[in-house]
């Protein structure tokens, strides 16, 4: 059950970096810095999902991997918890959830393996 929604968050995380791409059109009218910046984001966002998937794969065995995870994790729930402070909108409390969440998850994963 726990690895089960360990995916469907890591989906969603997934999900919520696509949309954030797909939003860089809406919210920027030309290519810049910004837009780019803005962009940027979103696909971190995807990279630490897809860092979730390989933990998930790799069943917490490699510490690397799971310490890797847990960072990835840890530092993307502060940065959405900071983005709060200035923008307190539902995306951004989707993606503390996610991350928070994420985090319990893998390191609730190491601990079922040791």
């Amino acid at each position: 059950m726990m690895r089960t929604t360990h995916k469907i968050i890591t989906g969603l995380m997934i999900a919520l970096g696509l949309i954030h791409i797909l939003f860089t059109f809406h919210d920027y009218d030309t290519f810049s810095m910004w837009a780019l910046w803005f962009a940027s984001a979103g696909v971190a966002i995807i990279l630490a999902g897809f860092l979730n998937i390989v933990l998930l794969r790799d069943v917490g065995k490699d510490k690397v991997v799971w310490l890797l995870c847990v960072l990835a994790n840890i530092i993307f729930t502060v940065m959405f918890s900071a983005v709060l402070f200035l923008m307190p909108q539902p995306q951004v409390f989707i993606g503390v959830a996610l991350f928070a969440m994420a985090t319990i998850f893998a390191l609730l994963l190491s601990r079922k393996q040791n």
